[in-house]
Formats: structure tokens, C-alpha cells, sequence
């Protein structure tokens, strides 16, 4: 069978989502190597596949901007390519699947002579709908963003334009119905939805009864929201209370599977997370992709963008997203939705047609 390298962003919300896929990938025989920081080691080690170590560069929480966040991720990539790419000619991959923060995985793809597979964890774009357009800082094409752009022109060794457009096929960790003016993207593009795996690496979980409530963002917010009230709030970062429950590392996708809302700060994996197991969310969003979910949530009915959070604010959108049927009925849709998508196994399909090209 084949051997495949997979570069994922070296961060929970990149690395987490596409395990299901490197779970699958494995299971059918493939041996997969993924570079992360030790941080992330043992998650990758429980889909049975080789994690790479380095040490990552970048200081999470990346800044709000995606251009400032791109240009760390640049770095990182400057920094690992000749590390990365000395043991991947030692160990050759047939296929290199990376995201769009990691364009070493495509670069040394490119210098081996292996297929290169695109891995989409944010909005995608075509000549319809573009996530560049939000990327582009506010004061458009100044002095140091052509710099930069130069910079990323000589590394991978084209236009970012058309060093993208050689990428064999992306594979996109949401449905499409979840992309804008997603009926215009072709067969290109593979929107296979969330690709989850058990994580054993986490603790297990049990619901104490009554309504749960899942925060990862505005936490400390929650915490006073939740004072007083039927609910049982599962958190992290702040003091336990009589129904407050804090993890260091919140075990969410068996959370998820009791909870009746979702307060998030909109970022793909944790949208998609909730989706998948049918709950509505509250979405507090800093980043520039962030703010595009959380719009596309609201669009689409399955939640409510909240700019300022307050206790009152999230004790009253609790309160009316866990009781109104109207945003239940288009959550469980779009449940169905990701569902019908196919996730790891769809993903992985699309991996071994790549490899018999």
C-alpha cells in the first residue's frame, strides 16, 4: 500500500479534524506520516499513524487577521521546509495532502514528483466566492503585504495563484451546502464534511442529566450566565461551580452528543463538530474566518452571531436556541446533510482515486 505525508496547521482546530481521515487512510492498509509538535503527538499516534516531530514556531492564538496569521504560518513553513523535506526524501511519500496554512507539505510534494492533495478546513473559494477577498489586510496592497507576497512567489516558486490551481483535487472538511455559492463548485472540489475519529487520547464523558451547555469561547461569560440557572455548563479556563464543569482539555465530541447549544468561537472544526451532532450554536467569533462562519450560521439559520457577549445575552439566546423548533428542524437538516457528505470514508476515496491517476 501507499505511504502518505498529511502537513496540517500545527493547532487543535486543524490537526483534530482531519484525524478521521488519517484514522481511515490507516485502516486500509496506508502508512501515514504527519509533522507536529510533541503537543499534538499523541493524537496523531492514536490513528496509528507516524507523527513527524518539530517544533512549531508559531504562538497560538494566531492573530485575528488572516493575513497576520498567514504570514506566521509562512515562517513556520520557511523555518520547517529543509527539515521536513530531508526526511521525506529518505522516506519518500507517494502523496502529500496538506491545508492551506502548510505550503511546505505542497512544496515538497512538488520537488519529489508526488501528487499533492488540498485539505480545506476554511471556506474555499473559485471565481464566485472568494476567502482571499477577507484576507487582503484593510489597507489593501501596501509596501509590506507585495513583500510578502514576493516572499511566498519564490518559496513555492509561482504566483500563489497558480501554484494553487496545481493542486490535484481539495478535499473539504464541510458539506457543501455549508459553502457559499457552493452549487457552483465542481467535482474539483470533494465537500466530504467532518472527517472524526474516537480520540482515546481524551477522557470519556457522561451527561449529569438536564440541559448541557458546551462553551469554548466567551468562557468566563458563560461561568457567570450559567449562575443560577437549569442548565449544566461544561467549560474550560474558569472556576468550578455547582453546574459549571471545567476541563483542561474538554472532551467535546462526547459532549456534544448530549449538549442543546454550543457556544463557540466559529471556527470550522467546532461548527462542523456541532453540526454533525445536531445542536445550534452561539458563535463569538475573533478571527477573520471565524466571522464568515459565524455569518454563514446565521445565514442558514443554525445559530446566532453574538458580537459582545454578556451574561444576559448568552442566558437569553440559551434559553431561545434550545427551544426554538424552527432552528432545530434546519439544524437536523444540515445534519443530514453532513451525513449524506460521507466524511472520512468519502475523503479517503478521494485519496486512492489520486493515487490510481
Amino acid at each position: 500500500m501507499a505511504h502518505m505525508a498529511v502537513f496540517l496547521l500545527p493547532e487543535r482546530g486543524h490537526v483534530l479534524p482531519a484525524l478521521g481521515l488519517v484514522e481511515e487512510l490507516v485502516r486500509r492498509g496506508h502508512r501515514v506520516s504527519v509533522p507536529v509538535p510533541t503537543g499534538l503527538a499523541e493524537a496523531v499516534a492514536s490513528t496509528g499513524a507516524t507523527p513527524l516531530y518539530y517544533d512549531t514556531t508559531i504562538d497560538f492564538p494566531m492573530p485575528a487577521s488572516l493575513y497576520l496569521a498567514a504570514k506566521e504560518a509562512f515562517v513556520e513553513a520557511e523555518i520547517t521546509l529543509p527539515v521536513l523535506e530531508q526526511v521525506l526524501r529518505e522516506d519518500p511519500p507517494d502523496l502529500v495532502l496538506w491545508d492551506i496554512t502548510t505550503w511546505s507539505g505542497a512544496v515538497i510534494a512538488r520537488r519529489l514528483g508526488v501528487p499533492d492533495l488540498l485539505v480545506e478546513s476554511l471556506l474555499t473559494s473559485n471565481e464566485h466566492w472568494s476567502l482571499g477577498d477577507a484576507a487582503v489586510p484593510p489597507g489593501g496592497f501596501g509596501p509590506d503585504v507585495v513583500e510578502f507576497f514576493t516572499r511566498v512567489h519564490a518559496f513555492v516558486g509561482s504566483a500563489l495563484p497558480e501554484f494553487l490551481t496545481g493542486v490535484r483535487r481539495r478535499i473539504a472538511l464541510f458539506p457543501r451546502e455549508f459553502q457559499p455559492e457552493g452549487d457552483t463548485f465542481g467535482d474539483w472540489h470533494a465537500f466530504v464534511g467532518p472527517c472524526l475519529a474516537s480520540r482515546p487520547f481524551q477522557a470519556s464523558w457522561q451527561p449529569p442529566g438536564g440541559r448541557v451547555v458546551l462553551a469554548t469561547a466567551a468562557t468566563e461569560v458563560c461561568a457567570r450566565a450559567a449562575e443560577g440557572m437549569p442548565w449544566h455548563l461544561v467549560t474550560t479556563g474558569v472556576p468550578a461551580a455547582p453546574n459549571v464543569e471545567v476541563h483542561d482539555d474538554i472532551p467535546q465530541l462526547a459532549v456534544l452528543e448530549h449538549a442543546s447549544v454550543f457556544v463557540t468561537n466559529g471556527g470550522m472544526a467546532g461548527v462542523m463538530e456541532a453540526l454533525h451532532h445536531g445542536v445550534p450554536m452561539i458563535v463569538v467569533p475573533r478571527m477573520t474566518d471565524q466571522c464568515l462562519n459565524g455569518q454563514r450560521v446565521e445565514e442558514l439559520g443554525l445559530g446566532v452571531v453574538l458580537d459582545t457577549a454578556t451574561p444576559e445575552g448568552v442566558r437569553s439566546l440559551v434559553d431561545q436556541l434550545a427551544s426554538d423548533s424552527a432552528i432545530s428542524a434546519r439544524v437536523k437538516d444540515m445534519q443530514r446533510m453532513i451525513h449524506r457528505a460521507g466524511g472520512s470514508t468519502a475523503a479517503a476515496d478521494v485519496v486512492e482515486e489520486e493515487l490510481a491517476r
